[in-house]
């Protein structure tokens, strides 16, 4: 039996899986956790080396429950974006990474956004201009930080960081980079026009690659694994949730809730919107993934958990807010815990509560959370409805792992949600993904087998059509929130 291991590196853990690679069936998974570090308000960073680790680890551990089956065909990986890390020429880390929820920048990107060269920029690499991206990160540190500017000989991210760590190469996939705001998605080349802009040689950033890639591990290596074992670039952890969960085909969406969230839709063309509301992102050499991301996933309902019902469980949690009346009974939550992404694009922008009265209790704000979360996700897929039409939502993240809040996206939505029997769907796509590049396929359709649906969940039209009325005063409302932030 011939085995594929697909590797997900995600915000706040790696999870690792192997796959038979001819029946897609699940033989060992693993999931090791790292920190998320705020030394400063607006700052969020987190150590190389722990995430390092914690991939060694989990690739470790899954090939060992393995060995009878023998080694990997080979590891294909999935990460997060827009992180950035300084590495001076002796390989040596000058800063911790600095993530995609990082907003130090958040002022350089206000003042640029708007700017003529703010859209020129995403005009020639898809990426909005905001905090979260290395391109505004890097003229923050260019001014903030000089010195460790000057000092850096390499600018990357973490699945490079990973690579480099393995290899001694510094390459990056045609996806990660897409993301970085200094990537032309059209030329796929690094963008020289940006790149003069920011002040930056293309010298100091990796060879960008397609997501079919490969390089081999040398025969001492941290995953104890054979020599010349096939590592394969695969591509970012957004578009990948897209291709493992099998909305990569026209008129499908995927929805991912995690600690963040995104809507996302597949395109052969690169897509732009006019307005600068989404992005445009490689999956490969052939797809573009159009979307829009969130910065306020889960972790929102995390805070929720924590500040409202610390002695409860998840469970008890979805339980009380069941017994709610769709719309909360008036209460409406802005779930911008964390400024905002999509469809904002405002660091600045904070949440709360609206409509609050006496007859509201707990439960009454464990579902106007949910509701929140779900209504802005749904003001980010409206964007992607005006360029085509949605028959099915395909959800992931471990929001999808309770069927009462997957219910309400459809009913959100009014449009039908598939599950896929697995809602790790990073490491699928990194998986089907490394099979390609492996050449056990021709093409990615050749492995639908990959990406089964098990559950369907089909909205209720009388609840979508009071989400409707919903809606209609969460956009209202929402523009006061933005003129009280001062966008």
């Amino acid at each position: 039996m011939s085995f594929i291991i697909g590797c997900d590196i995600g915000t706040t853990n790696v999870k690792t899986t192997a796959f038979d690679s001819d029946s897609a069936g699940i033989l060992a998974s693993h999931s090791e956790g790292y920190e998320m570090l705020h030394p400063q308000p607006e700052w969020s960073e987190q150590n190389p080396d722990d995430i390092f680790k914690a991939v060694c680890n989990s690739i470790r551990k899954v090939c060992e429950i393995c060995k009878p089956q023998g080694e990997p065909i080979g590891i294909s990986f999935s990460s997060a974006m827009h992180s950035i890390l300084c590495i001076d020429k002796n390989g040596k880390n000058l800063t911790n990474l600095i993530i995609w929820a990082d907003n130090r920048s958040a002022e350089i990107a206000k003042k640029l956004r708007p700017s003529a060269d703010g859209k020129k920029m995403y005009r020639h690499n898809g990426t909005p201009v905001h905090a979260m991206t290395p391109a505004c990160k890097l003229v923050w540190l260019r001014k903030n930080e000089k010195r460790i500017f000057d000092k850096t000989d390499k600018f990357i991210g973490i699945k490079e960081y990973i690579i480099f760590k393995l290899t001694g190469q510094f390459v990056v996939d045609y996806s990660i980079a897409s993301a970085t705001g200094l990537f032309n998605i059209k030329s796929k080349k690094w963008d020289t026009w940006t790149l003069e802009k920011i002040g930056l040689d293309e010298s100091r950033l990796s060879k960008a690659v397609s997501a079919y890639h490969i390089e081999k591990l040398p025969a001492e290596n941290e995953f104890q694994l054979p020599e010349g074992t096939p590592l394969v670039m695969g591509a970012s952890d957004g578009c990948l949730a897209n291709l493992g969960s099998g909305a990569i085909r026209k008129g499908t969406m995927a929805i991912t809730i995690g600690t963040s969230g995104a809507a996302r839709i597949c395109s052969d063309v690169p897509y732009l919107d006019e307005t600068m509301r989404t992005f445009c992102y490689i999956l490969d050499d052939d797809t573009y993934v159009v979307g829009g991301p969130s910065n306020n996933g889960a972790v929102v309902f995390e805070w929720l958990k924590n500040t409202f019902f610390s002695d409860s469980d998840y469970n008890e949690i979805f339980d009380a807010a069941a017994q709610v009346n769709p719309g909360s009974d008036g209460l409406l939550f802005f779930p911008y815990l964390l400024g905002e992404r999509a469809p904002l694009w405002s660091s600045a922008v904070r949440g709360g509560f609206l409509g609050l009265d006496i007859q509201h209790t707990k439960p009454h704000f464990a579902r106007a959370v949910m509701e929140g979360i779900h209504l802005n996700i749904y003001s980010i897929g409206k964007i992607l409805l005006e360029t085509q039409k949605v028959k099915t939502i395909y959800a992931n993240g471990g929001f999808a792992h309770s069927p009462f809040w997957v219910q309400m996206l459809a009913d959100v939505f009014g449009t039908p949600v598939a599950l896929n029997d697995t809602v790790d769907t990073g490491t699928v796509g990194a998986a089907m993904m490394g099979l390609k590049a492996l050449g056990r396929v021709k093409e990615l359709s050749d492995l639908d087998f990959f990406t089964p649906v098990s559950t369907i969940f089909e909205p209720d039209k009388a609840v979508h059509k009071q989400y409707r009325d919903v809606y209609e005063q969460f956009c209202i409302s929402s523009e006061g929130v933005l003129i009280n932030a001062g966008k």
